[in-house]
């Protein structure tokens, strides 16, 4: 059902506006998308996530301006516009949002197509999942609840994940336990009531972040994801896979601007002269994210019965001169881990899940 919206503040930014800004609305407007207009309305383009993944492959940062990552040939209709044309074109394009401006070019409204990229296929590739850890730096939380079973915003952490996967279109999903497994198991079953077809593998002893997957080669033959099971995130699981492909990694890594601010004032110094001062600069960084996508071809890298972390395949990939590429995570993203972050996770489950 197509709708009109004529409330567009959750649209529109200006140019001069920060990326972090464009992000904020498109989490809320759920579209994927919002229009850039100049002070007095007039549409001068667009801002998607995929505009501001591509921008971050270029440098960019959440800090910079709109008018760095916006695209500026932005489809629009007037708004004296058919609506069966309309239809037709937000269907042919799936596009989620379409702007509707009037003689000057001016904003007015926005029409939606909330159905627009929703996956009715199926997805084959598998999905796997790393929840065999222990969870150390939350306790007491996981004394006696597996850290994925920890619930946030009344869901266990892991069932929100299989719903997601569920939504993007997978159906085949590995679960690599170890802590607690009986828990997990028992709490997942086969995976029917996700709309998932859930399998285990149960590791002996630990074998790090990656290494239970050297085990999985027979099922895994083509292109599949690897991830934690302890983050909250909005990333689009088939966005990740789809990107890997198109792009042909042999190793997609998912990453995250990381920013860290030193609080003290830093001094550059050449033996006793100092030659500047930063007052408690920032630096920022892309961390790996905690979700992949794999080729087949570079499992053959892990060794059989041995710790290996997904950090070690990355070395492996590299020395081999394969592919290792990243998908820049825009989306809201939390790697749980210790309590605070638990809490966080909480305290944002409302604004960013509850309405999913």
């Amino acid at each position: 059902m197509i709708t009109e919206e004529r409330s567009i503040e959750k649209f529109v930014v200006q140019p001069g506006q920060s990326v972090k800004d464009a992000m904020k609305l498109i989490n809320e407007n759920k579209s994927g998308t919002v229009f850039v207009t100049d002070t007095q309305g007039k549409l001068l383009g667009s801002v998607t996530d995929g505009d501001i993944r591509r921008g971050f492959l270029r440098g960019e940062s959440i800090d910079s301006p709109v008018s760095q990552v916006m695209f500026t040939g932005t489809t629009f209709v007037k708004k004296n516009f058919a609506l069966d044309d309309v239809r037709q074109l937000l269907l042919e394009k799936q596009i989620k949002a379409i702007p509707v401006t009037d003689d000057r070019h001016q904003l007015v409204s926005v029409l939606t197509n909330p159905y627009a990229g929703k996956e009715t296929g199926t997805i084959e590739n598998y999905a796997v999942l790393m929840v065999g850890g222990e969870g150390k730096r939350l306790l007491p939380l996981t004394s006696d609840v597996p850290k994925p079973l920890l619930e946030v915003g009344g869901k266990p952490i892991l069932q929100i994940i299989l719903e997601r996967l569920a939504a993007s279109g997978f159906k085949n999903v590995i679960l690599c336990t170890l802590h607690k497994a009986e828990s997990i198991e028992r709490f997942c079953g086969n995976g029917e009531r996700f709309g998932l077809a859930i399998t285990y593998f149960r590791e002996q002893e630990k074998l790090g972040t990656v290494g239970a997957v050297k085990y999985l080669e027979s099922k895994l033959t083509k292109p599949f994801l690897v991830m934690n099971g302890d983050l909250l995130t909005l990333v689009n699981y088939k966005g990740v896979l789809d990107y890997h492909i198109e792009n042909r990694g042999d190793l997609t890594v998912c990453s995250k601007e990381f920013t860290y601010t030193v609080p003290y004032g830093v001094l550059q110094v050449d033996g006793m002269e100092i030659c500047g001062v930063s007052e408690k600069p920032s630096y920022s960084y892309r961390v790996s994210a905690g979700i992949y996508a794999v080729n087949p071809a570079v499992l053959h890298f892990i060794p059989e019965g041995k710790y290996f972390d997904i950090t070690d395949l990355m070395h492996q990939v590299l020395h081999h001169k394969n592919r290792l590429i990243t998908f820049p995570i825009g989306e809201y993203w939390l790697d749980i881990g210790l309590p605070q972050d638990y809490k966080k996770a909480n305290l944002d489950f409302p604004d960013h899940f509850e309405a999913l």
